[in-house]
């Protein structure tokens, strides 16, 4: 697998670095006064929770039940352990034994344990305890050391230099010498071994010896063979073994320390050691952050967790315990890593801490800070063009000469545009005078920043400014026009800031016909637009200026007065002479008219006789036209011979059912009746 790219970056500095020294280089992280990555976390009670009735020497974590498996080496047990120390089941070990390593298998079904009182390795069901089977793999008591669990195969160290695998299938063991063999004597102390996460055929150990050397083997297929071994730098003691998640790197602590390297070459310029005096346990999480753990002392900070590769702690933390030799016995991640159990012990009371996130480094806590205010006072009007002085007070403590922000925004500038203010006086008053060309609603936001003892705060102030009203005018308003009649229109715009458009809308009578734009154009350098327009009926006619910045909108009208189309026909006349229309006095004539149709529209017909020497009012009538705007009257009655008469059609508006036309007189017919 590659390397990470962070991890790639720091090897090569750290190959630069120690290649230029006479040996492998160590960072002495012994003492308070030399860790200066963070100021220590104290444990609180809420962490703490006591272990009662039973004495942990070695745990793992159960995952897959979210707990925690414990040996107490004490009563000779194995227990299951909520992660509040309250113990939910227990089984005896074989024979008075002691569990001196503990491993779960990949899937977390199977609890694999090695006695070395009894030189036995013994698989348990993990979620009940119950034992599965044991396997004898040792002859000599204490030969037994530890154990690591792949695929299909349980691999562990015995006597000083020796390691083998159990086939779980078939109880077959293979043995195997560490390194060159130099010393395989009976030990108190036997190798470490870890199994790659990242490739279950890389098998990791490091000798029992004084020399603390480390050796790569290659597993693939049954044969085991050396890939590559490094010394390691720590002298002796051994007593952590740790691969990190993605296996490109390996952990190892003892008395003299932590030293990690990468395990594609074990090379001694690639590595580097953490110094902690007596290290108890070196834990790698599954996000590669790495806890690092100390018997507890007034002196040198307890536990401390480490980034990958890294060698300044992002976090310490310290057990609040003090008195006859405390001392860790063990620590273990969950398998998120998002939490570190630990287990202390102190003169036989024994307590599980556990931390949540610690390798996330707490914010530090936001500062006091001041509030502060910004009051504003100015006028609510102002003219166009004219100064407006603003006036405030920025409270809150703050000094003499202190800044504010401003910035005006309006229809010229909707994004904003700064106005320069007094700085504060030594009572926080300060001052702007600014004159915008722009009218409409001007607004002032006054703002400070804030600093490291102060809050920020704004305020905003408005002042309206009236826009100038624009000179705009719109042609024949009043006039009186023939049905039909093209007319012509012109609207005329005065002084303007930037816009000099002009829309031209008309407005006919009635809800049938829809205002409409005649035409939208800027005007000519004369300031008109013109426009023609065929009438129909009564119509008002707009000029519209939308306005702009400085100037307002406007509208103007004028009412178009347009008269109906009228006349009216004779019908039953026997001649027409001259402008007489002849009727037989036993014949009733009909008289026919016809009228710019309209819904519900009426006629009123008028009859005059002519007597005394001038024409006088003889019949009238108020006729509803038909939906093709006509009507035929027939008159009836006696008729008198030798009269003078005549008739016509007229629309008025207003009373004719309708103000779509303007008042309309229709042109008279003249008739007289005959013997």
């Amino acid at each position: 697998m590659g390397e990470p790219m962070r991890k790639r970056a720091v090897r090569a500095a750290l190959t630069a670095s120690i290649l230029a020294a006479t040996s492998v280089f160590f960072v002495d992280l012994s003492t308070r006064a030399a860790s200066a990555a963070t100021t220590p976390t104290t444990l609180t009670d809420q962490q703490r929770h006591a272990i009662t009735d039973f004495h942990a020497d070695r745990m793992i974590v159960d995952g897959v039940r979210q707990r925690l498996l414990i040996a107490d080496d004490v009563a000779h047990r194995i227990l299951a352990v909520r992660y509040d120390g309250t113990v939910v089941s227990e089984v005896a070990l074989p024979d008075g034994a002691n569990a001196t390593d503990l491993q779960l298998s990949a899937d977390g079904g199977t609890l694999w344990t090695a006695l070395p009182d009894t030189g036995l390795i013994v698989s348990w069901d993990a979620a009940t305890l119950t034992e599965i089977k044991r396997y004898p793999v040792v002859a000599s008591r204490g030969d037994l050391g530890h154990i690591a669990v792949a695929e299909d195969k349980v691999w562990y160290t015995y006597r000083k230099n020796y390691f083998a695998s159990l086939d779980p299938a078939t109880g077959d063991v293979t043995t195997h010498v560490l390194g060159a063999g130099t010393n395989t004597s009976a030990s108190e102390r036997q190798p470490l071994l870890a199994v790659s996460p990242a490739d279950s055929s890389r098998l990791m150990l490091t000798d029992a010896d004084s020399r603390g050397d480390l050796f790569l083997y290659d597993t693939h297929g049954g044969a085991v063979g050396v890939v590559t071994s490094a010394q390691s730098g720590l002298t002796s003691g051994h007593s952590s073994l740790e691969y990190t998640a993605d296996g490109s790197m390996i952990y190892t602590g003892g008395v003299n320390g932590v030293y990690y390297t990468w395990t594609d070459d074990l090379s001694p310029s690639s590595g580097r050691t953490i110094s902690m005096a007596q290290a108890v346990d070196v834990e790698v999480a599954s996000n590669d952050y790495v806890a690092v753990g100390v018997a507890p002392s007034a002196t040198a900070t307890d536990l401390r967790i480490y980034p990958a590769a890294e060698t300044v702690a992002t976090r310490e933390f310290d057990f609040p315990i003090s008195g006859a030799a405390p001392s860790l016995v063990d620590l273990a991640w969950s398998p998120t890593g998002d939490t570190l159990f630990a287990i202390t012990d102190q003169a036989g009371t024994e307590n599980l801490w556990v931390i949540d996130r610690p390798s996330v480094v707490p914010s530090p806590p936001a500062p006091v800070q001041t509030a502060t205010a910004i009051k504003l006072t100015g006028p609510s009007t102002a003219g166009r063009g004219a100064g407006i002085n603003v006036r405030g007070n920025l409270s809150g403590g703050l000094p003499m000469g202190t800044s504010v922000k401003v910035v005006r925004t309006d229809a010229e500038s909707p994004a904003g545009v700064a106005v320069t203010a007094s700085d504060t006086s030594a009572k926080g008053d300060f001052s702007f005078l600014d004159s915008p060309q722009a009218g409409g609603t001007i607004t002032y936001t006054v703002s400070y920043p804030g600093d490291a003892t102060h809050k920020p705060s704004s305020a905003k102030i408005s002042v309206t400014v009236p826009k100038t009203t624009p000179g705009l005018t719109l042609d024949r308003n009043g006039s009186v026009n023939a049905y039909g009649s093209t007319v012509s229109l012109t609207a005329k715009l005065g002084a303007t800031h930037k816009n000099r458009t002009v829309e031209i809308w008309a407005d006919p009578y009635g809800a049938d016909q829809p205002r409409r734009l005649l035409k939208k154009g800027v005007v000519t350098s004369a300031g008109a637009l013109s426009v023609n327009y065929k009438l129909t009926r009564n119509t008002t006619v707009s000029a519209v200026f939308a306005g702009d910045t400085r100037y307002a909108a406007r509208t103007v009208t004028s009412a178009l007065k347009t008269r109906v189309a009228v006349s009216t026909t004779v019908a039953k006349h026997y001649k027409v002479a001259g402008s007489y229309h002849y009727v037989r006095k036993t014949t009733n004539p009909k008289f026919t008219t016809t009228m710019t149709a309209y819904p519900k529209r009426k006629q009123t017909l008028v009859l005059e006789q002519y007597s005394g020497g001038k024409w006088k009012a003889w019949k009238s009538g108020a006729y509803t036209l038909s939906g093709a705007g006509t009507y035929t009257f027939t008159l009836t009655g006696t008729h008198k011979t030798g009269v003078n008469y005549r008739v016509r059609a007229v629309y008025t508006t207003g009373t004719s059912g309708d103000s779509a036309n303007y008042t309309t007189y229709g042109a008279w017919k003249y008739f007289r009746f005959t013997k």
